[in-house]
């Protein structure tokens, strides 16, 4: 996601930018959040790295970031230094569902993945497919990618429907969740009834999901997912 802005990219820095790692500073992630911050006019007057994280198919790579900013909010004329900015490649979710009678008769595919940050009473989360990658296939290759990777579903790249981007948890983490959806027919319904039992995901990342299949009407009563993902759901149900 290069810029046309290209002192963003100039290894110097300037300003506030000195303090980001140049590592850092490089990142889709970064670059993303500091251009949406200097187009709203405000300015990066500091920054100290909390961490890093380097995981991924890169040795060394910058996977997630956390830098503690000092920024001149333009519209205020004040300085805000009591905040982290935390990052990671945006990830692409995707809506397999199959409609029913009503809205809430909506058969809706999820996954289900023990990851650690959970704090729901299976210690699982249960979640839309989806997932991101450091490569540069672009957020619906990575959809399709993550759909075959999650469920063992193989679906061509054109029934995707794009609903756009948005951030996750704006309080949290600059990165994004690009949003797709394809609606599902009866022999595919049944193959994904099928694998309910088998693992799936990239086991040599730690990663392993399993298949769970409801409905939109369940899912609301039992809150069964989080915040963000039926806020997806809703977007990708209500066309």
């Amino acid at each position: 996601m290069r810029s046309t802005d290209d002192s963003a990219y100039d290894d110097r820095g300037r300003g506030g930018e000195r303090d980001v790692p140049l590592d850092v500073r490089r990142t889709p992630s970064f670059q993303r959040w500091y251009h949406a911050q200097r187009r709203a006019g405000n300015t990066l007057q500091g920054a100290r790295l909390v961490w890093v994280s380097r995981i991924g198919p890169e040795p060394g790579a910058v996977f997630f970031w956390a830098l503690h900013v000092r920024m001149h909010v333009a519209a205020e004329d004040r300085i805000k230094d009591n905040e982290i900015v935390l990052s990671r490649p945006d990830v692409s979710t995707v809506a397999l569902y199959q409609r029913g009678p009503s809205l809430d008769e909506t058969v809706v595919v999820l996954v289900r993945e023990f990851r650690s940050p959970a704090s729901t009473p299976d210690g699982n989360v249960h979640e839309l497919p989806g997932g991101s990658t450091m490569g540069s296939g672009g957020p619906l290759a990575q959809a399709a990618d993550e759909v075959a990777e999650e469920t063992g579903l193989v679906l061509d790249a054109g029934r995707f429907r794009a609903h756009g981007s948005r951030q996750v948890a704006a309080t949290v983490s600059a990165h994004h969740a690009h949003l797709f959806s394809v609606e599902i027919t009866d022999d595919e319904l049944e193959q994904l009834r099928d694998m309910q039992g088998r693992p799936h995901g990239v086991h040599s990342d730690s990663e392993r999901t399993w298949i769970e299949i409801t409905t939109y009407g369940e899912i609301r009563r039992t809150s069964l997912v989080d915040w963000a993902t039926l806020g997806m759901l809703a977007e990708a149900l209500a066309g």
